[in-house]
């Protein structure tokens, strides 16, 4: 618009100068060309600033999607590198803490396993010598004069069963039978030749238990 109105002004002059005398036809039409040329020339210069002001745009456009193209990639990249990385160091963690818990689990089972293994081995050793001791109880033989000590509660029909058991066993002779409060009923008896007196009277029916206890015997009845 600018430059409508500056030809259209120059124009204008130069039709005042022709009038006027002060320009012919020809100079008129050579000024008039002149203005064209510059005009034209104008134009071109500005098309192509207009065209370099464009490239320069696209140019740069192109530099920054370049740019932020490499930059999201490395960014990509990065957290790739990043994620491969904590993803390796939590399956090492895993892997420690897996290793730990099988070590420890397999510490607990042995540990536990020595504990059984001694408990084991302490009721074996236990019941081999409880075995040992009452075997060495039973296979105890006793000879001459022997005092049983009969633990309360009794009865006179208990005793007198007892007695009779005693009258049948061989080599063994029935010598008294009485008692007091504090030490309870005692029977006497009196082994011709060694027996093993404790053995014979677990077969008894009427007892329930015999103890040693002492160079004596102590004898619990079954309850009847």
């Amino acid at each position: 618009m600018e430059a409508q109105e500056k030809a259209k002004k120059e124009a204008k002059r130069i039709k005042e100068a022709m009038k006027e005398g002060r320009l012919t036809q020809e100079e008129a039409d050579k000024i008039k060309k002149r203005w064209e040329e510059e005009a034209k020339e104008k134009a071109k210069r500005e098309a192509e600033e207009a065209m370099r002001v464009k490239e320069a745009e696209a140019k740069a456009k192109k530099e920054a999607e370049a740019r932020a193209k490499r930059e999201a990639e490395e960014k990509a990249k990065t957290e790739a590198k990043e994620k491969a990385k904590r993803k390796a160091e939590e399956a090492k963690k895993a892997k420690e803490a897996e290793a730990r818990a099988k070590r420890e689990a397999e510490e607990k089972a042995k540990k536990e396993a020595e504990a059984r293994a001694k408990r084991e081995a302490e009721e074996k050793a236990k019941e081999k010598l409880g075995r040992e001791a009452e075997e060495a109880m039973r296979a105890e033989l006793y000879e001459g004069i022997v005092k049983l000590t009969i633990m309360s509660p009794i009865n006179l029909g208990q005793i007198r069963n007892l007695e009779e058991h005693l009258r049948q066993v061989q080599d063994l002779r029935l010598l008294l039978t009485g008692g007091s409060v504090d030490e309870g009923t005692q029977i006497i008896v009196s082994a011709g030749k060694p027996i093993p007196l404790i053995d014979v009277l677990r077969e008894m029916p009427p007892v329930e238990q015999v103890v040693k206890k002492g160079k004596d015997i102590q004898v619990t009845l079954k309850a009847g």
